[in-house]
């Protein structure tokens, strides 16, 4: 396939430029030709031509298959759509999981992932920054995170309400000097791994854990929303009546999802139990911390399913002291995002065993990822490598019991005897290439003016 590519000046060519990139129609490609010529001065040669290798396909693939707002992106486009099409290019081509964090966005590499993702984020930063100082391009770096200096501090560790005890004291939990960037894009991981939770009890332990510890309604109401219907405890929580009377059918809400910006894009579908504990929680306990004393019905819309003691909106903080009183006093150890990996877990195992072709394998996969909301369908793959995995394992565990009783079988009928194999003859091929004379290349460069 066509790419962008690079070339030397030749050998007793005049040319102001000693090496020139090239578009996939062979014409100069300016922006990545300075970019060299600068870096080369800082940096070594060595470094700057990787550089060029990891950035050339990721300009080809701008060029055609680049999307934001409808339209194809520019290297010199706005800072947000040169972003998005980052995002997109790590996803598709670099097949890294994407995850949004505060003032920028976290790469997560897979198994799949290429080699390079840390390489190309290093280059495509120093790109920019390469342009900017140029002048080439006039607009923030879209690769920095803008709000990286205010988030950190100026000695790591300080507090504003008191100073830090000396480390001799012995009473100070010990510094992290972990290495902080202000890159936008941030290699979370080796590798993302999703949780595979193999413990198909595990809700039913975290309700009796609830109920010994006598836990509220609404936090039990929450507790099986997170493991009934796999969204995530931001969404759970931002649910208001509006949303359950917004679809049909009774046992499902409206929601929203990560990157949908408050917009309700998807459903949440919930068990007939859990919806009269819904309607028994905000009749009985949520009327009693409310500033309105009415019942669900007569509720406003915009009126928040969950409330705090105080009569105010439940936020995370809040649930995660609670949930983590539980699971502490019922010796789990338990993020409550795991309840997002059970779901995906359990359903993909009901989709097989309650699959009895392919096509329906298939179907309930595609259903699963579009309920989900998924950007990238590749998500369910990698949960399905692991659970494949979890399979083999159960296969080979059997296997090698069997193999273990037929050898004991073998050596009590038949005496050991040993095989020779006769070694395979190898015959190496030598592949011979010449290379041809690049007249169109001279002439580039014998037109360059010195």
């Amino acid at each position: 396939m066509a790419s962008f590519f690079h070339a030397y000046c030749p050998e007793g060519v005049n040319s102001k430029y000693r090496l020139i990139v090239f578009d996939d129609k062979k014409e100069a490609f300016i922006p990545l030709t300075e970019f060299y010529h600068d870096q080369v001065n800082r940096i070594s040669e060595s470094s700057v031509i990787a550089y060029l290798n990891t950035l050339e396909p990721f300009f080809f693939w701008l060029k055609y298959k680049s999307y934001y707002k409808a339209r194809k992106v520019s290297w010199n486009d706005d800072p947000e759509a040169v972003k998005e099409a980052v995002r997109q290019y790590l996803i598709e081509q670099m097949h890294c999981k994407i995850r949004g964090r505060d003032g920028h966005e976290g790469v997560y590499l897979t198994s799949k992932s290429s080699k390079t993702v840390q390489l190309f984020l290093s280059a495509i930063k120093g790109f920019y920054k390469t342009m900017i100082r140029l002048k080439k391009y006039t607009q923030a770096n879209p690769l920095i995170d803008l709000e990286y200096k205010d988030s950190v501090s100026e000695q790591p560790g300080e507090r504003g309400n008191r100073p830090r005890m000396p480390k001799e004291a012995g009473t100070e939990e010990p510094l992290s000097f972990r290495k902080q960037t202000d890159s936008y894009f941030k290699i979370i991981n080796e590798e993302w791994v999703p949780e595979i939770i193999g413990d198909w009890d595990l809700p039913y332990r975290i309700y009796q854990a609830g109920d010994t510890q006598g836990w509220r309604l609404r936090d039990e109401v929450i507790t099986r929303f997170m493991f009934e219907t796999g969204a995530r405890i931001s969404e759970i929580l931002e649910l208001t009546v509006g949303d359950y009377r917004k679809r049909s059918d009774i046992h499902e809400l409206a929601a929203t999802n990560k990157g949908s910006f408050k917009r309700r894009i998807k459903f949440i579908r919930i068990s007939p139990e859990t919806l009269k504990l819904l309607i028994k929680y905000v009749n009985s306990e949520r009327r009693h911390f409310a500033s309105t004393q009415v019942k669900f019905n007569d509720l406003p819309d915009g009126e928040p399913l969950f409330l705090s003691t105080r009569g105010t909106p439940y936020t995370y903080s809040a649930f995660y002291s609670n949930w983590s009183t539980i699971t502490k006093n019922a010796g789990i150890k338990l993020n409550p995002h795991k309840a997002r990996h059970w779901f995906v877990t359990s359903m993909l195992r009901g989709i097989y065993e309650q699959s009895e072709t392919a096509a329906q394998i298939e179907d309930k996969k595609k259903q699963l990822i579009e309920y989900m909301k998924w950007r990238d369908p590749e998500t369910l793959s990698v949960y399905e490598h692991y659970y494949d995995e979890q399979k083999f394992r159960d296969l080979h565990e059997k296997l090698q019991e069997s193999y273990m009783q037929r050898e004991k079988e073998y050596f009590k009928s038949a005496k050991q005897r040993s095989v020779v194999k006769t070694p395979e003859i190898l015959t190496a091929f030598e592949l011979k290439s010449s290379e041809e004379k690049q007249d169109w290349l001279n002439e580039f460069f014998e037109g360059m003016e010195p």
